[in-house]
C-alpha cells in the first residue's frame, strides 16, 4: 500500500509539472496561413467554371461543361481539384447561408 501511494504521488507531481502542448495554436496558425495562400492562388488563376473576355466573365455549370475534357468527372465527388469545386456553382442565401440554387449560366460585367 505504501508503494502504491508513493507511485501515485510521484505521478501527480510529474503530471502537474508537465508543460501543456502548444500544438493547437500552431495548427490553427498553419491552417490560417494555408487558407490565405490558397485564396491568393485561387484569385490569380481562372476557375474551371469561368471564361473571361475583357471585362465580362461568363460562369456556371454550362461553361464548366464546355471547358472540361471529361464531363462525367463533374458528377464524381472524388474528382481531382482541376475539375473545380461544386461550391463554385452554388448560389447561397445571404441570410441563412444555405444553398438555394444552382448557377447554370451567369454573366458578370
Amino acid at each position: 500500500m505504501k508503494r502504491v501511494s508513493i507511485l501515485l504521488s510521484a505521478l501527480v507531481v510529474l503530471s502537474a509539472n508537465a508543460r501543456p502542448g502548444d500544438t493547437e495554436e500552431s495548427l490553427e496558425s498553419q491552417l490560417t496561413a494555408g487558407i490565405a495562400k490558397a485564396s491568393a492562388n485561387a484569385s490569380d488563376r481562372e476557375k474551371p467554371n469561368e471564361i473571361m473576355k475583357g471585362s465580362v466573365t461568363y460562369s456556371g455549370i454550362a461553361v464548366q461543361l464546355l471547358k472540361t475534357d471529361n464531363p462525367l468527372q463533374l458528377l464524381n465527388p472524388a474528382a481531382p481539384a482541376r475539375y473545380g469545386s461544386a461550391e463554385d456553382n452554388v448560389i447561397r442565401d445571404s441570410f441563412t447561408g444555405t444553398a438555394s440554387a444552382w448557377k447554370i449560366f451567369s454573366i458578370k460585367f
